[in-house]
């Protein structure tokens, strides 16, 4: 902390200071501005009385912009001169030049104020806090010096990390952003999540929780999902965010792309079911005001989006000078409100959003991504518990700490699918903290639920869990087998033969191998998988197996790494399950499992956000080569035209590759470990274990693959709303967010759609449509004796408000 005088006096004053470590500046108490690398000058009102100037100095911090893409002299370079300089370097001077000179705009391009800032990076949360403060310090400035200037910003969990660090900023922050100009209404999403690891009920409740906490302190509701960086968009997202009632979408992401150009700048994107947002995809997040960037934004009709960022910091005073002779400040709403007037004249984009590049960030960072998974799993069991307690009507204060509980638990989990957390690509620090919030969370989790069952009756005794199916020696292998399946293993652990229970054909060459791959991208070591990998395979090496408790255990070598896969098969399940405990001690190597399936199939279908994508296994254009790893959540499925397939099932794990092959059939991999060295030397390294099933089908439906993933997964209760037809699953089960009743949703999964009921276990008293922020809608929706009886588009979702 540095304390200084500033004289008193009738015209306004500018400090200067040269802080590339970052210094929050308040005068008499009140925040006034901060400074940074780009940002050296604050402007101060005259006052006539002496004022009290505190620099708040970081110690170390990285600067706004310009962070590398990998280790070497430029990071190292960069953090030596992050460090603070002395404080008695501040200049105190007449101010310079006014905010409100204006020369006439030479280019008329729309401008947006902006600054991105991670939530957590190459920095963890508590610096990410004082970032965000010190970035909404500028900008407050800004607006207070120039009545023109409009400031956008996203991810209300920054607006809450200047919450929590000071109320009384705050206050003035909100107060901007109730009248629009420090704007919020891109604001659709609690942080700016990856949009392909996250289940999409995690994806819903980050804009169910950004829509409250707008409502609540700005008055808003946000419109705009504003997701510049994140690593590319699901299939469902259209759909998820037409749930959600959010109408907009823009991204810069997709100008990464290392293979091809996405060839639309403003489109119409369509989901599975048919809804559409308004979809813009930019040049870039933080462009310069020079008059080149602006007339190619003006060429593209898209606005130029001014202002640092990366770790916040946003336009500096300089930069507004420069904006005047470029055009206007404008709201994003605004923007977007013209674009859809033509709306008729927009392509149309039907398919998931792939960014050709970081790769790697499906699989990077095990430990997290199970983390995420397993939390998603213990919520969806945990919050229909709590829903059955407010059916039946449990006290009022138990039920409002039930919900609390739950809303906790999600923050943590919201907080940490942020697009460098989640992925696997921020430093070792942000992983200790995920860590802790993850214990935290779990232990609120097993808060509610043990409320949940002092309320709620429970069954006499657990029924006992069934012995497994013993494997049978049988040539040169092990036999599993039960009413569902028939699987011959070999001692080596792969599966030669994968039959249905009554017979056809095998639907493998060879399944279940383990490789083992040099993983050195040329940049971007965490979020890169590059091209030609493939080409350094080495297998794995098992060792003798052996049968424990009737399930077959084959030792693997895997270089300086050891692991133990264990092979089972119980009497009630579908699908050969496979577990794999590592004590992975590798380094830049990466982890697969292969299979080369003897099916004829020129297409895969994976799971994703709440549905399905569906891609090619051709290589046949320079789009789907570029497609070599691609996000799957749940499952990958392969079928023959003769209905003949399999399914391969995952728990946590989510990095794919399929490819047809020239003499017929599929080779089928999925990547399971990473052990890149930047920006964490740890990430992966350490015990982990990871679980997959494989599943013959015979004429499946995505329903029936979605079911067996839930047991595959361990679903576990009795369910309060059961559908009575198969393709209408039942995804959410919830107490709704206001106390009001519960929430319902539902997922048509095989393109029939149509009527559908739901059967309860409570006694339902009234019945309204809501959407994905819990908003009353239109639609249908009526109680008929014990059941909800409503109507649902293909591929569609449908939310229901119970009370009862």
């Amino acid at each position: 902390m540095f304390t200084a005088s500033l004289p008193g006096g009738s015209e306004p004053i500018e400090l200067r200071y040269d802080a590339p470590a970052g210094a929050l500046a308040r005068v008499d108490g009140r925040v006034a501005g901060a400074f940074d690398r780009e940002h050296r000058r604050i402007v101060l009102d005259p006052a006539p009385h002496a004022r009290t100037l505190q620099l708040e100095c970081e110690r170390h911090s990285l600067p706004t912009n310009g962070l590398p893409p990998g280790p070497g002299l430029r990071w190292t370079i960069i953090k030596q001169n992050s460090k603070a300089r002395p404080a008695r370097a501040i200049e105190i001077a007449p101010q310079s030049r006014r905010l409100d000179e204006r020369p006439a705009a030479v280019v008329e391009a729309t401008l947006w104020g902006h600054s991105h800032l991670d939530v957590a990076w190459l920095w963890t949360y508590d610096d990410a806090k004082r970032k965000a403060l010190r970035t909404f310090a500028n900008a407050v400035a800004l607006l207070e010096s120039d009545r023109a200037f409009v400031f956008m910003q996203s991810q209300p969990q920054l607006f809450e990390f200047v919450r929590e660090a000071d109320a009384a900023f705050f206050a003035r922050v909100a107060e901007y952003a109730a009248r629009g100009r420090f704007d919020a209404d891109v604001a659709a999403l609690w942080v700016e999540p990856d949009c392909n690891v996250p289940s999409g009920e995690s994806l819903l409740r980050q804009m169910l929780f950004a829509h409250r906490y707008c409502v609540e302190h700005f008055g808003i509701e946000p419109s705009i999902a504003w997701l510049p960086d994140t690593f590319g968009f699901a299939r469902t997202l259209p759909s998820l965010l037409a749930h959600a009632g959010i109408p907009y979408f823009a991204t810069t992401k997709l100008s990464w792309n290392d293979t091809t150009r996405f060839p639309y700048e403003q489109f119409r994107w369509r989901g599975p079911d048919g809804a559409e947002v308004l979809g813009a995809s930019f040049a870039g997040m933080d462009s310069g005001t020079n008059a080149v960037a602006a007339e190619r934004a003006r060429q593209r009709r898209e606005p130029l989006v001014v202002g640092y960022g990366d770790g916040g910091g946003g336009p500096t005073r300089e930069q507004l000078l420069e904006a005047r002779a470029l055009g206007r400040w404008e709201r994003p709403r605004a923007w977007f409100e013209r674009l859809d007037a033509r709306r008729g004249s927009l392509p149309v984009h039907d398919d998931e959003l792939y960014l050709e590049y970081h790769r790697g960030v499906f699989t990077t960072h095990h430990d997290i991504k199970a983390e995420n998974a397993s939390l998603e799993r213990r919520l969806r069991d945990a919050e229909e518990q709590v829903a059955w307690c407010v059916a039946v009507r449990a006290p009022h204060d138990v039920l409002t700490r039930m919900r609390a509980a739950l809303h906790d638990a999600w923050r943590v989990v919201l907080r940490n699918q942020f697009h460098d957390v989640l992925p696997g690509t921020s430093i070792e620090d942000v992983y200790a903290d995920a860590r802790r919030e993850y214990l935290q969370a779990h232990q609120s989790i097993d808060a509610a639920s043990q409320m949940a069952r002092a309320t709620l009756p429970q069954p006499a005794r657990t029924p006992a869990t069934p012995a497994l199916c013993a494997p049978q020696a049988h040539d040169d292998g092990y036999l599993f087998q039960n009413r569902y399946l028939r699987a011959l293993v070999r001692p080596t652990g792969a599966i030669a033969e994968l039959t249905c229970g009554d017979g056809g054909p095998n639907a493998v060459t060879q399944a279940n191998a383990l490789a083992l791959y040099q993983d050195r991208p040329a940049k971007w070591e965490a979020w890169n998988i590059d091209a030609g990998y493939e080409r350094t395979r080495k297998a794995a090496r098992p060792q003798a197996p052996h049968l424990v408790d009737a399930a077959l255990e084959i030792p693997f070598d895997l270089g300086r790494s050891r692991a133990m896969m264990r092979v089972s098969l119980a009497p009630g399940e579908p699908f050969l399950r496979v577990e794999l405990a590592v004590d992975w001690r590798e380094r830049r190597t990466l982890l697969r499992l292969e299979n080369w399936l003897a099916l004829d199939a020129d297409s895969v279908r994976y799971g994703a956000p709440h549905g399905v994508v569906t891609r090619s296994a051709r290589d046949d254009t320079p789009e789907r080569k570029a497609r070599f790893e691609v996000p799957g959540q749940r499952f990958a499925a392969v079928a023959a035209p003769n209905g003949n397939g399999i399914a391969c099932l995952a728990l946590d794990t989510y990095g794919w590759s399929a490819r047809a092959l020239e003499n017929g059939g599929v080779r089928l991999g999925h990547s399971l470990l990473r052990s890149t060295a930047w920006p964490d030397p740890q990430a992966d390294r350490g015990v982990h274990t990871l679980v997959w099933a494989f599943a013959p089908l015979r004429d499946a439906t995505v329903s029936d693959v979605e079911r067996m993933w839930l047991q595959f997964a361990g679903a576990s209760g009795v369910r309060l709303f059961e559908s009575d037809r198969p393709n209408v699953l039942v995804v959410a089960c919830k107490p709704a967010e206001d106390g009001d009743g519960i929430v319902v949703r539902v997922r048509e999964c095989d393109g029939a759609g149509g009527p559908f009921a739901l059967r309860c276990g409570g006694r339902m008293r009234a019945v309204q449509p809501v959407d994905g922020c819990e908003r009353d809608e239109g639609g249908d929706g009526a109680i008929d004796g014990e059941s909800l009886r409503a109507t649902i588009v293909a591929y569609g979702l449908r939310a229901f408000r119970v009370r009862f």
